[in-house]
């Protein structure tokens, strides 16, 4: 970097720095054979003995006129104040030097990162596109032609890791930079009403339901979960994913925080490469499409970790007691990414959605899986924008059962007012119910809508038949 880019605390900082080295070699000129110098900054220049056999131990601090002189004994025995002062000197001095070191660390920085980016922007420039750490490895998938659909993908298919992504790389600072930190995506959970209040398990059924994901939140007590509340679905019931775009340089509270939209997103891709756009870009490239799929909850693991096996075959990985209906873990049955199955869905006006149910229950996981408890992750499909951490987004951990009758009381949902106490959530602030039945659509519900508008005929039992 220039020296104009130095900032103005900087500049007067080297400038102290600059003047207390050239006192530090005024010192050095002055001091005896076999010493070395502690620099100058303030008062007389102090000299310091160094050990020969040991340039890391200082023998004694001694004035350049020789009339000081301290040395560990006189630490010991206490100091003059003409001893004190020039232990004072030494120790300014020695900051001096010190600061004098960063500054010079930095500015080494700053013209390594300078030299970088010019390096980079020759390369993109060349039409080489480095990828988002700046690495030069050459991308999974070629440039400039569109990704490729699952079934014309060669080799073995893996179905976890990160083997199964297409991926292409952002060659453009700028526009990553604008992608990284002004967009995320979040999967809506149905965990508080319209006023923000998480909601809470009620004093005497320890249960509380939610909505349409999750169904409810259990405090249990039996099995492997006894005495914790945990989140649980019901395999008897859909339950409704939403994927939604948001601004994250806005507060959660802020509703303007979900004005932006794919058309955003992909704006700012468009400033890309022209032959890039113009020869790689097919259906993938064009959208912002998500890939869902069941994982058991464990974020600090690799893709196998997460990896939940319903096929028979694999006996190593296999996680049930017993197959699940076709060997699928979900209704509709889920597909390879890049299949355009049931379980890929593209952002509309920034958000996406799609219903689906579970084919497995905890209770029917292998032994040394009983333990642990479900997610939903979503992938984007789109190749400059998958594995990257604010595209991806994963639920809450959750438990599958078959029916949440033993759980779950009717309409009961609860959330802590101001004082602290428990109380029942009015209908009208319910944002979201959960489907019926299968194959039923979750009733959507707006707080002012209902303030002025009468229950619609057959809401209570709606209401109650959600854990059927």
């Amino acid at each position: 970097m220039a020296d104009a880019d130095v900032q103005p605390a900087q500049a007067e900082a080297a400038a102290q720095a600059q003047a207390a080295a050239q006192g530090a070699q005024a010192a050095q000129a002055a001091a005896p054979a076999g010493q070395a110098q502690g620099g100058g900054a303030q008062g007389a220049v102090v000299v310091a003995d160094i050990r020969l056999d040991d340039p890391g131990v200082i023998q004694a601090l001694t004035s350049v006129s020789g009339k000081v002189r301290i040395t560990r004994e006189t630490l010991q025995t206490g100091l003059t104040a003409d001893q004190a002062q020039l232990l004072w000197d030494w120790a300014m001095q020695q900051h001096t030097r010190c600061e004098t070191s960063k500054l010079m660390v930095k500015r080494c920085i700053r013209d390594l990162e300078t030299t970088i980016e010019q390096r980079d922007d020759e390369l993109v420039a060349n039409g080489h596109m480095p990828g988002p750490d700046g690495g030069d490895e050459p991308p999974p998938q070629e440039q400039h032609a569109p990704i490729l659909d699952a079934r014309a993908i060669p080799g073995a298919y893996v179905p976890y890791g990160v083997e199964r992504w297409q991926r292409k790389r952002i060659g453009h600072r700028s526009i990553l930079k604008e992608l990284t930190s002004k967009f995320a995506v979040e999967i809506v959970e149905d965990v508080r009403d319209s006023k923000g209040r998480m909601y809470v398990v009620g004093e005497e059924s320890k249960s509380t339901h939610c909505g349409a994901f999750p169904h409810g939140l259990v405090a249990h007590k039996v099995g492997p979960y006894r005495g914790k509340e945990v989140y649980v679905c019901s395999n008897s019931l859909d339950v409704v994913i939403t994927i939604r775009l948001v601004d994250v340089r806005l507060p959660r509270d802020d509703p303007k925080r979900y004005d932006v939209t794919e058309k955003d997103v992909l704006n700012e891709l468009t400033r890309m490469n022209r032959k890039e756009v113009c020869l790689g870009w097919g259906d993938y490239e064009n959208s912002v499409a998500f890939y869902v799929e069941l994982q058991f909850y464990a974020p600090d693991s690799g893709g196998q970790g997460r990896y939940v096996c319903a096929d028979q075959r694999n006996e190593d990985l296999f996680a049930f007691k017993k197959a699940p209906p076709n060997g699928k873990l979900l209704s509709p049955a889920e597909d390879r990414p890049y299949a355009r199955g049931p379980q890929e869905v593209q952002l509309l006006n920034g958000k996406a959605e799609m219903q689906f149910s579970f084919n497995v229950i905890n209770k029917d996981l292998h032994n040394v899986h009983k333990k642990r408890l479900f997610c939903l992750t979503a992938h984007c499909l789109n190749p400059y924008l998958n594995g990257r951490a604010n595209f991806t987004a994963t639920s809450v951990p959750f438990m599958i059962k078959r029916s949440l009758h033993n759980d779950l009381v009717k309409t009961d949902r609860w959330v802590l007012d101001e004082t602290g106490t428990k109380v029942m959530v009015d209908k009208s602030l319910v944002t979201r119910l959960a489907p019926t039945r299968k194959l039923a659509f979750a009733k959507k519900r707006k707080a002012f809508e209902a303030q002025f508008e009468a229950p619609a005929e057959g809401a209570a039992e709606e209401d109650e038949s959600e854990d059927e």
